[in-house]
């Protein structure tokens, strides 16, 4: 388990235990999302085929702070689901679980980590300070703003060397 000594903020694999807790955390985070956007209605999902995602948790004031799951797939370390309960926001446990799950994609002989983020909630350029970089960005044939219109799927990568 890593730990960052200033804040902490104890970063380790979800457990079985971890589930009732991971499952308000998903809900908590899903509902401030909706608000900005959602899944099209009827539309087929167009999703790459990828193995099982592992799942982070971050631990902070004996209370589960956030999550993220990662996986290796094509010679990358995808990223989805990053959720920080609103508790905790703006106290670096987004960036502990991305410089864990970085240290985890260093045993590897990979350049790089890759996510895709909804522009419109704002997480560009949390990702970006980060050490995240805009490689592709397109219209979503995925999602929709909450009130109908276009939002835009932004993938991001972050150089590990």
């Amino acid at each position: 388990m890593a730990a960052s000594p200033d804040t902490l903020i104890q970063v380790r694999p979800a457990r079985s235990a971890d589930r009732a807790a991971l499952n308000a955390l998903r809900d908590e985070v899903t509902s401030v999302l909706r608000r900005i956007y959602l899944p099209v209605r009827g539309g087929a999902p167009h999703r790459r085929i990828m193995p099982r995602f592992d799942v982070l948790v971050a631990w902070m004031s004996g209370e589960l702070a956030g999550t993220l799951e990662y996986t290796l797939a094509h010679e990358t370390l995808y990223l989805q689901g990053l959720g920080v309960s609103d508790r905790f926001r703006g106290r670096g446990v987004a960036r502990a679980l991305i410089n864990h799950v970085a240290d985890i994609a260093r045993r590897y002989p990979l350049s790089h980590m890759e996510l895709c983020t909804i522009r419109e909630t704002g997480n560009v350029p949390v990702f970006e300070k980060m050490g995240f970089a805009v490689c592709d960005e397109r219209p979503s044939t995925q999602f929709v703003g909450a009130a109908g219109q276009g939002v835009s799927e932004v993938i991001m990568q972050r150089c590990l060397n």
